[in-house]
């Protein structure tokens, strides 16, 4: 490996090594979906799969990270995040959906600013396979999963024909506690596939979450479902090398806590709310219009998700409230009225008094980047509690899951964010959420 990313790749294993031992989240991930390569052609699934195992795996427990559409820069920062947020976890994950290349028997990832005129641009501007995994064995994580969906056609061109092969090559989990899973086998074509997500995703994220299904048997239906759609063209490639047990969606009898309990998905540091309390609890819901609700059942209670505007469905897309809670950024609530949404509102109401201990939210229309950047984003917002209290925020203008959490529990009936300022977008002035969903402490 040579060129900037030897450099990064290095300066990131001295990071690991001198932050030392240290109280890791239990469950970390790495997801990255690229297909808006600016060099080379583009995949149409990739931000879609990566959004959809993002969801899952935050519904999960995971603490993910996660890179739509990302460049060489975007590749070291989420590396960097990762490997440091991986440090002795109980799992470590990378899921990758884009252009994987092998050259002279090397796996390479590229992000989407990548050119490659030459095998010798390679070092300096993807992501070797190999590196990958020696960052997660640096980690000193106790399970390491890596699932490759970038076997599709090779995009180099023709030039770089000599050493270069169709598919990737194969991979050795060498390390103890390590899985690694191709969406096809060493040396073939995968599919990117004829709806919004991969055969071999779109299979993956159907039965992750299956409880009493152990990895290992989640992957043999990931291969039998693979096979059986793509018509015997695509057989899924697993090498393990894994001790003990591990299940995604844990076992009957002995499950985990309801998902918004687990360690949270947060790429960037939690934010802490302080609110003024103005007036005695509880205070009546919010009255909405019937149709602008939808209603759930999630952690022990049914929930009320409402809004005081919804954008009207466009192109086979719908915006309501049951995209808050989807688990699925690529969906997004959006307001309906003229103007940026300023003074627009979102209520989220419990059946029974519950302890909150703040909410998880995903700012914009974070199906990818170029969809984020044209609408308008949430920058201000006032939070109202049913005990009175209220409190104004600040939102990051990013695509990742962040928490907001209160000093200590509050007990409430209901919650309610107004829109305050917004960032802009580049076409549209419609104001969106991805997801909103409370976290509660009982």
């Amino acid at each position: 490996m040579t060129g900037p990313f030897k450099t990064l790749f290095g300066m990131l294993l001295l990071a690991m090594a001198l932050i030392g031992p240290a109280k890791a989240a239990s469950k970390v991930a790495l997801v990255i979906g690229n297909g808006a390569y600016q060099s080379m052609p583009s995949l149409r699934n990739p931000a879609n799969d990566a959004n959809l195992i993002a969801g899952k795996l935050t519904g999960l427990g995971f603490d993910v990270v996660r890179i739509v559409d990302g460049d060489r820069a975007d590749f070291w920062d989420g590396l960097k995040t990762f490997g440091r947020r991986a440090q002795n976890a109980d799992v470590a994950l990378v899921f990758y959906a884009g252009h994987g290349v092998q050259v002279n028997g090397q796996n390479w990832l590229l992000p989407v600013d990548a050119e490659i005129e030459a095998s010798t641009d390679l070092p300096a501007q993807a992501l070797k396979a190999n590196d990958l995994l020696e960052i997660m064995e640096a980690s000193g994580a106790r399970l390491k999963l890596v699932f490759f969906d970038a076997c599709r056609n090779n995009p180099l061109p023709r030039s770089l024909s000599r050493g270069a092969a169709n598919g990737l090559a194969r991979l050795e989990a060498n390390a103890a506690g390590m899985m690694i899973a191709f969406a096809t086998s060493p040396g073939d074509v995968a599919l990117d596939g004829s709806g919004q997500n991969s055969p071999f995703t779109e299979a993956l994220a159907r039965y992750i979450d299956t409880p009493d299904l152990e990895v290992r048997h989640l992957m043999g239906r990931v291969r039998e479902s693979v096979y059986t759609t793509t018509g015997e063209r695509q057989l899924p490639w697993l090498n393990e090398a894994l001790i003990g047990e591990f299940y995604f969606g844990g076992k009957i009898g002995n499950a985990p806590r309801p998902t918004t309990q687990a360690p949270p998905a947060v790429p960037a540091p939690q934010a802490e709310i302080s609110v003024s309390r103005t007036e005695p609890r509880h205070q009546a819901i919010p009255s909405y219009r019937e149709d602008l609700c939808r209603s759930t059942y999630r952690t022990g209670s049914n929930l009320m998700f409402c809004a005081s505007s919804m954008l009207d469905p466009q192109y086979g897309n719908r915006y309501g409230t049951a995209n808050l809670y989807d688990g699925n950024p690529s969906t997004a609530w959006v307001e309906g009225v003229a103007g940026n949404g300023a003074g627009q509102k979102v209520l989220i109401a419990f059946d029974r008094p519950r302890l909150l201990s703040g909410f998880e939210i995903v700012n914009g229309y974070a199906k990818n980047r170029d969809i984020y950047r044209k609408n308008a984003r949430v920058q201000t917002a006032r939070l109202k509690l049913s005990d009175g209290s209220s409190q104004i925020l600040s939102l990051p203008d990013a695509m990742n899951a962040n928490r907001f959490s209160f000093g200590t529990p509050v007990e409430a009936t209901w919650l309610e964010l107004e829109i305050g300022s917004v960032f802009p977008g580049s076409k549209y002035t419609d104001t969106a959420l991805s997801e909103f969903v409370p976290v509660f402490a009982d």
